[in-house]
């Protein structure tokens, strides 16, 4: 039975039987209650849309792309699979909470095989994660005895194991350099958030992919899309994605979880549990969970609701940073030490000083890797001049993707929020112990 829904973003979207089987189940429906961009809604107000509707875009992508390359029909199957339920690893608000989640358990929204494959997190009864009678993506996977370490692998950008030399790869269209997950978000984020910096040509982009040696390259008629993908990357991280308003009040929301979770139990396991519980709740369950637990949690949940926020005491850009604070930033021990530094010289308790430093490594290179095949011009016989296809880097036949990938770290920034009344002092504790 074929459905058809209809999406802002890609128009019609055609669904099958395995698609609605996916969609119906109970950790895709959560994902409704899921938003994209955190508290990004509280700079761009349109920006309510959700890890669903954009799960719903990645497998129009998916299709298409399969269509392109003509993949077989058991292999299609797993990575339309994949491609809807690729984002079920996430908690609440998104990429608001992994870091809280990934720091306790280990595990990325990625990581996903305790949910496909059914393990039970003891702890949900507590939390009031509602199961309901609906299936799991377990047991359709189960029904429909498909491959759940291939569509795991697919998730997390992994070749499968048993990959023969030569073999058609497919592991990075899904979650790679220049994959369909990126085609989809940059184009949606734009839209609801009224920043009309996500121009990509994803049709272009999906023509102009094809198989060289078993992998999937960029051709030459691909090159100017993925310029434009990155560019568009490149504009909404500083202006959505690291915005300073969203980013304090993700960071608030971040410390009062953590806290909260952590204030559950004087065991590891049990802390662990309740972390993992978070994967299976909604935004409006921990919030009341947060606002229930009384104390700087509920405080700072209401104080995000008001939108009285944090305020930025230092927020500059971390070339100004001496290279030796740099390297102490970046690791997250030392920078809860100086983050406590500050706040014992400013006299101000620690739970109400935040320092965010945003420069993570490498992932300012990882799209400009992408590889690109393009014909090399060769000598022949008789002095007749041939091509032959040569491999290349996107950085490497790109000027503009060059220039990027040195300049995308420039966005990154260093900063100390605390509420207002806190400014001056924490201002001065900050720039001593940062600039010393």
């Amino acid at each position: 039975m074929q459905k058809v829904i209809k999406d802002p973003i890609h128009g019609y979207i055609e669904i099958g039987d395995l698609a609605i089987a996916i969609i119906d189940t109970v950790e895709m429906q959560r994902l409704r209650r899921i938003r994209q961009l955190g508290f990004s809604y509280l700079v761009y107000p349109g920006a309510n849309h959700t890890r669903f509707e954009h799960s719903l875009g990645v497998y129009h992508l998916i299709c298409l792309l399969l269509d392109r390359l003509e993949v077989a029909k058991e292999e299609e199957q797993e990575l339309i699979v994949a491609s809807l339920i690729h984002d079920i690893g996430h908690g609440p608000y998104s990429h608001v909470t992994e870091p809280v989640i990934k720091k306790i358990t280990g595990k990325s929204h990625e990581d996903i095989e305790d949910i496909i494959f059914k393990q039970e997190v003891e702890v949900e009864r507590e939390l009031e994660v509602e199961v309901g009678s609906a299936k799991t993506i377990a047991e359709v996977l189960d029904e429909l005895s498909l491959d759940k370490q291939k569509i795991a692998g697919y998730i997390k950008g992994e070749r499968r194991a048993e990959y023969m030399e030569g073999e058609r790869d497919l592991s990075k269209v899904l979650n790679g350099e220049i994959d369909v997950d990126k085609m989809d978000y940059l184009v949606r984020d734009s839209y609801y958030t009224g920043v009309a910096y996500g121009v990509v040509d994803n049709i272009r982009i999906i023509q102009g992919l094809d198989f060289v040696n078993g992998k999937v390259v960029i051709t030459e008629k691909g090159i100017l899309p993925a310029e434009y993908l990155l560019f568009s990357r490149f504009l909404m991280y500083p202006t959505v994605y690291k915005h300073h308003t969203s980013r304090i009040a993700q960071l608030m929301f971040s410390e009062a979880l953590e806290y909260f979770v952590k204030s559950k139990s004087e065991s590891e396991d049990h802390i662990r549990q309740y972390a993992l519980a978070l994967r299976r709740m909604d935004d409006s369950e921990i919030n009341i969970a947060l606002r229930n637990a009384k104390g700087y949690p509920e405080e700072m949940v209401e104080l995000i609701n008001k939108r009285q926020l944090f305020k930025r005491a230092i927020y500059k850009g971390i070339n100004e940073l001496n290279e030796d604070v740099a390297a102490q930033l970046s690791e997250e021990k030392r920078r809860k030490e100086i983050e406590e530094e500050i706040s014992k010289r400013a006299g101000v308790d620690e739970k109400y000083v935040i320092l965010d430093f945003q420069g993570e490594n490498g992932e300012e290179l990882k799209e400009s890797v992408a590889k690109v095949v393009v014909d090399k011009p060769i000598q022949g016989l008789q002095g007749r001049e041939q091509s032959a296809r040569e491999i290349k880097s996107l950085r490497e036949v790109s000027s503009l993707v060059s220039m990027l990938s040195q300049a995308f770290r420039e966005n990154y920034k260093v900063g100390v929020y605390t509420p207002a009344r806190y400014r001056e002092e924490v201002k001065k504790a900050a720039e001593m112990i940062l600039w010393p």
